[in-house]
């Protein structure tokens, strides 16, 4: 190839590549197409909060509920608590602690310990079974508290 046409090739392509560069810078001018909204692209113009603040829900009237009859209602069982009031240095209360408090809740009772009082003899036990109450003063077994509520 001489060089007159190497000339010749270069004056035939120039046309194709201004061609080349308009096309891209007509192209690149173009203005694209938004792309779809979505739901993640509402959230951040729709004030969600607001929106469903909004909202109002009237419920129904409710219907009062029947009164089931006595003979309708499970058996509960009764419920039972002792409190023991203690004192420091007082051996009857601490055999009581060692010997019947785990009787007592082996057999359901609730057990409470109260050591500041204003008992003056102790061991001192309010007994409460179901609607009764009652104290006793000294050291008292299981089978003496059922008997006491009864």
């Amino acid at each position: 190839m001489d060089e007159g046409q190497a000339i010749r090739m270069t004056e035939k392509g120039s046309p194709i590549l201004l061609l080349i560069a308009f096309s891209l810078l007509y192209w690149a001018s173009i203005p694209t197409v938004a792309p779809e909204t979505t739901q993640c692209d509402l959230l951040d113009t729709v004030p969600l909060i607001e929106e469903v603040a909004r909202v109002e829900f009237i419920a129904p009237p409710k219907e009062p509920d029947p009164q089931p009859s006595p003979s309708d209602k499970p058996h509960e069982k009764t419920k039972r608590e002792i409190l023991v009031f203690v004192s420091k240095n007082c051996p009857p209360c601490e055999k009581w602690k060692r010997c019947e408090m785990q009787r007592f809740m082996d057999a359901g009772w609730s057990v409470g310990i109260v050591e500041v009082h204003s008992y003056g003899l102790t061991p001192t036990f309010e007994i409460e079974s179901g609607d009764k109450k009652v104290a006793r003063t000294g050291y008292t077994t299981l089978e003496q508290a059922a008997e006491a509520v009864r």
